[in-house]
């Protein structure tokens, strides 16, 4: 059963992940610790896609490394189909961690410049000592829109990085994954190649039955792509809510700083591939400033880490740390002085 913080979790064995409690910690020397996620849980359903949202340096790419044990959290429990994968070790781990593939943010530093596209992609099968099927190499390329007689026998650096991050996509469908983390699989290309590539997620999504975590910082971006959205902030969960209701019904004040930081049009524009300048769409200022009392994560906040930066903030806040509460139609929230029904 659920605790009492973690409202959010569906039981049940249909789950396709679930995670429980995960925190990950890193040493910086002087006896200091980086608390980069601190005791998030939650799970996918099959055909699902989870955003994950928050600014930059809020922990969201740190639990997904932490999911595929890149490296391993520093506690929790992540189980991938009934798996636990954090009691695993060596080729245990190797072959049950396949179906889970992660698409990293610079698909160009991703590949290595060496090899050719059809190695590339063969990659995964290889490590795990099988020969990769050359029929199957094809259709995976051809799936993501690249053609294996014009791009097969290029290197990395002889593609845009748009075609770079279909080979990583390709690359990862090779071991029929049940889940693919995206990590940022768009912020580093430009606005123009973006929304192809969030199509073919979504069409790569339908066409090989996988459930999807959507990782970025662009409120918008995760609010097209996602079904339900958990927002973070200092390595904790703010918020859990299906992405229909964010807009209108987001009701943390971190993630109405983050709709406020963000013109409407641009929620609505995003799918087309639409650009504002000077829009900053992390919840930063647009003016590029910074925002006032920034904690650090090496001394993260007593109570509710965001009540540095919260218009709502009381003593209590600094005292207690609230826990995630039901808000209505698969909705959870955690803060104290939102008003949720009873």
């Amino acid at each position: 059963m659920a605790g009492v913080g973690a409202q959010h979790l569906r039981e049940g064995s249909e789950r396709v992940l679930a995670v429980d409690d995960l925190v990950v910690e890193f040493p910086v020397g002087r006896g200091q610790r980086v608390h980069a996620v601190s005791g998030i849980s939650f799970d996918l359903l099959p055909g699902e896609t989870l955003g994950i949202l928050g600014e930059s340096g809020c922990g969201k790419s740190s639990a997904g490394r932490a999911l595929m044990q890149l490296p391993a959290p520093t506690s929790g429990r992540v189980r991938l189909g009934g798996v636990e994968l954090t009691t695993l070790k060596g080729r245990d781990l190797r072959r049950h961690r396949a179906g889970m593939q992660m698409i990293f943010q610079d698909p160009v530093s991703s590949l290595n410049p060496r090899r050719k596209v059809r190695d590339l992609v063969a990659e995964g099968p290889g490590i795990r000592g099988e020969r990769a099927d050359p029929a199957k190499v094809d259709e995976v390329l051809r799936s993501v829109g690249l053609d294996p007689d014009v791009v097969g026998d290029r290197r990395p650096h002889e593609l845009s990085g748009g075609q770079c991050q279909r080979v990583c996509i390709a690359r990862a469908l090779m071991l029929d994954p049940d889940v693919l983390i995206c990590d940022e699989p768009v912020s580093s290309l430009d606005v123009s190649v973006q929304a192809q590539i969030l199509n073919l997620l979504e069409d790569t999504k339908k066409r090989y039955a996988l459930s999807m975590i959507f990782i970025a910082h662009d409120l918008a971006v995760v609010k097209n792509i996602s079904d339900r959205i958990m927002v973070m902030y200092l390595g904790k969960v703010c918020e859990v809510v299906p992405a229909a209701r964010l807009a209108e019904h987001g009701l943390h004040p971190y993630t109405r700083l983050l709709l406020e930081s963000v013109p409407e049009a641009y929620l609505t524009d995003v799918a087309n591939g639409a650009s504002v300048d000077g829009v900053g769409t992390g919840g930063e200022p647009a003016d590029g400033s910074a925002a006032p009392d920034l904690p650090s994560p090496l001394a993260p906040p007593s109570g509710c880490r965001f009540r540095t930066r919260c218009p709502l903030a009381t003593d209590l806040c600094a005292e207690v740390e609230p826990t995630i509460r039901p808000a209505g139609d698969g909705h959870f929230v955690a803060c104290h002085h939102v008003e949720v029904p009873a």
